[in-house]
């Protein structure tokens, strides 16, 4: 064999280097020159690796396909390898072309002169289109309010509204929504889906986890309008901040919404690799907006990721601190901030002391007795003593947070996904195609990385997935995936108009709402335009508005204002709404449903507790997302049992008997009077001459089905007909 090993390469070349090259790296390994192959695969170093695989001595058996090598062929690769691979000079692979894929491309400046109708108008007319007229004043304002705080405008908001006839009179009232806490609510409702909140921990035991602090942390920095770099960095890292406040703590909850598994007899460690993996898939689909989880495996059959990314991403939350022994579940030592005072604080020190020694104290005095264990006197006593010392447990708040452990975990690569099988290690690092981050990165170093601003596609993800809430699509259908075989943008540069000017405006999530929002785009009728059909038929272009069903939540919260119930306190724990008899039993353990009177029955939806394992019924039956894994957009499904739901459940039958009896307390007492008021407080326009017909006769039916009984009985079956209309669950 030539010294320089030029044979041994030139069997690389021809049976190995076509899928292990620079530009496809399989495996994680090239073979197209030295450097590649010292460096090695995911595998670990490359010798043994082709060695074992050419022999088909191993689980891999290479070449592709299955034909081996010759012999010959196999002895010089062994001589070669014996020889400590020599290779000349000239072995040098071409340097690796970056994507040239759309979604990877810096950010195109904001150009001068140039708004959201420029763009939209300039596609319309390739088709001959136009823009639809403005949206009614009714319609435009019931659309605002719904979008930006998910209420419905009040008859004295409407009234206001259609007498102010100023070129301002719109503005002034997104500023108002903007401004208000509602706002907060509705678009720190779309977040927690991101995030994949629950209050529960998932898997079968499902147990309840303290958790909502870090929702109310999502409502409060949307309220004051974070910028969203700092919202995504105290979220990822707030922990690693200098000196994190305890808001900063909070935040990081965002990645202990993972799914967790507590329940005997498992593997600790495999689930909480499968709580790591979680998080890099979640960051991919909420910052990234590429399908990282298709990595964990195998590098990426389509996106330029290789597996050693994956890895290289995983090792930034391998570090965190998880439970991983029984006796840090029993000893309650799981990651958590305990928020309460001074004193508070000391007294549950103390508490858990004790708890600790008095179990510890039960243990061995059981240990030393040989028999009858259980009718011993000093046992009863020590256990009477427990329980007694369990009702005096301390009420401090507590909430899971990021913290990273002492000493790193060692991170590498899981061969084939499976964590048993430990491939090369990895350190912690990006996405080679993305700008760069610094050497020696820390989860801090990350969180800035991915809202750098030369990182194209955090700022393009976002405005996309805003911009889908208001047309119920976005710029890139497929808004979670900007890869390959995603969508492309049906208007690429008002995407990147759209985050230029985030970014410009200091990453102002209220600033982009307004851009969008004051838009002739946003304000058209969304009347059905046969002509823009006829071309556009998905109304991709934007000929008009579109009609959305309202999500699971602003149903409720929409009667809940139509009725005059809505309790409106902002934040605070989660409640228990009524849920059908029943409803839990689905689960492993069937826990309490502690089902909340007054003015806590009557919150919004957002705050209903979620159970992963059986969530409440009238949020699933319209379509919420499922707190398991990051939904970036929910279904909108049609069915009957939607319909059954708005007429026969516990709450929206109480919601209709409080709107029957706020129409006849409220409206004169004629009946054409008491249905237009209804219409206005359910869907804020008059009834039309034909509703008006089919509702009054059925008001003399209802009177006539029941002589006794009096006008609220009559209007609260009118107000179930009013509350389970497609135009009250429907925004125009």
């Amino acid at each position: 064999m030539a010294q320089d090993g030029a044979e041994a390469i030139a069997i690389l070349k021809k049976n190995c280097a076509g899928c292990h090259n620079v530009n496809s790296v399989n495996g994680g390994l090239a073979l197209d020159s030295k450097e590649a192959i010292l460096k090695g695969g995911n595998r670990g170093p490359a010798a043994p690796v082709i060695l074992a695989a050419v022999k088909h001595s191993g689980d891999l058996k290479m070449p592709k396909g299955g034909k081996k090598l010759a012999d010959a062929d196999i002895a010089i690769l062994e001589k070669w390898v014996q020889a400590g691979m020599p290779a000349p000079a000239s072995f040098v692979a071409a340097k690796r072309r970056s994507s040239k894929h759309w979604a990877f491309q810096p950010v195109r400046p904001k150009p001068a002169n140039s708004s959201i109708d420029s763009f939209i108008l300039a596609k319309l007319q390739e088709k001959g289109l136009a823009l639809s007229p403005r949206a009614d004043k009714r319609t435009l304002l019931r659309r605002v309010h719904l979008d930006l705080t998910g209420l419905p405008p009040t008859p004295a908001q409407l009234e206001a509204f259609l007498k102010d006839d100023s070129p301002a009179a719109y503005e002034k009232v997104v500023d108002q929504l903007l401004a208000s806490p509602a706002y907060g609510e509705r678009w720190g409702r779309h977040w927690l889906d991101v995030a994949r909140y629950s209050d529960t921990d998932g898997y079968t035991i499902d147990a309840p986890r303290d958790i909502w602090p870090y929702r109310d942390w999502v409502l409060k920095a949307i309220n004051k309008d974070m910028p969203f770099d700092q919202f995504v960095i105290e979220q990822v890292a707030g922990d690693l901040l200098p000196n994190p406040t305890n808001d900063q703590l909070i935040a990081t909850g965002f990645h202990r919404n993972t799914p967790s598994n507590y329940e005997g007899g498992i593997d600790f460690e495999q689930y909480r690799v499968e709580a790591v993996a979680d998080r890099v898939a979640t960051t991919g689909s909420a910052f990234l907006g590429l399908t990282l989880a298709c990595a964990r495996c195998h590098d990426h059959k389509y996106d330029p990721v290789t597996q050693r990314e994956f890895y290289q991403i995983f090792s930034f939350w391998n570090g965190v601190d998880e439970v991983d022994k029984e006796e840090d579940r029993k000893y309650f030592n799981r990651p958590f901030l305990e928020i309460g005072t001074d004193e508070e604080k000391a007294r549950q020190v103390k508490w858990d002391a004790d708890f600790q020694a008095l179990e510890l104290k039960i243990r061995k005095h059981q240990e030393s007795l040989t028999e009858n264990a259980d009718k011993d006197p000093t046992l009863i006593a020590l256990r009477k003593e427990l329980v007694d010392l369990r009702k005096e447990k301390p009420k401090l708040l507590r909430t899971l947070i990021m913290k990273e452990r002492p000493a790193p975990r060692e991170s590498y690569i899981h061969l084939g996904g499976d964590f048993t099988r430990k491939g090369s290690a990895v350190q912690p690092g990006g996405i080679a195609v993305l700008p760069p981050m610094p050497a020696n990165a820390n989860r801090l170093d990350f969180a800035k990385w991915l809202v750098a601003k030369d990182n194209p596609l955090t700022p393009r993800v976002t405005v996309n997935r805003v911009w889908q809430k208001y047309f119920g699509r976005g710029i890139v259908d497929t808004e979670s995936d900007f890869g390959v075989v995603g969508d492309r943008p049906t208007h690429p540069e008002l995407l990147d108009y759209l985050a230029a000017a985030f970014i410009e405006s200091g990453w102002s999530q209220k600033a982009l709402h307004k851009l969008i929002v004051t838009s002739a785009t946003y304000q058209q009728a969304s009347l059905p335009r046969p002509d823009a059909a006829a071309v556009d038929p998905e109304n991709k272009l934007l000929a008009r508005q579109n009609r959305l069903r309202l999500d699971a939540e602003i149903i409720r919260d929409s009667a809940l204002v139509s009725s005059g119930l809505l309790t409106q306190q902002l934040g605070g724990p989660s409640f228990y709404p009524p849920i059908p008899p029943g409803a839990l039993t689905v689960t492993q353990v069937v826990r309490e449903w502690k089902t909340a009177t007054g003015a806590e029955r009557y919150r919004r939806g957002m705050y209903t507790f979620f159970q992963r394992s059986a969530a409440h019924p009238s949020l699933t039956v319209f379509d919420a997302a499922d707190g398991i894994t990051s939904c970036t957009r929910r279904i909108r499904s049609n069915s009957p049992l939607q319909a059954l739901t708005l007429l026969n459940d516990e709450a929206s039958v109480e919601f209709a008997a409080a709107l029957g009896q706020r129409i006849v307390k409220e409206a004169p007492a004629e009946d054409p009077a008491r249905l237009r008021h209804g219409f206005e407080l359910a869907v804020q326009r008059a009834p039309r001459p034909r509703e008006t017909d089919r509702l009054l006769r059925f008001v003399r039916q209802q009177r006539d089905s029941m002589p006794e009984a009096g006008d609220t009985a009559v209007w609260t079956s009118v107000a179930r007909v009013l509350l389970n209309l497609d135009e009250f669950m429907t925004r125009e």
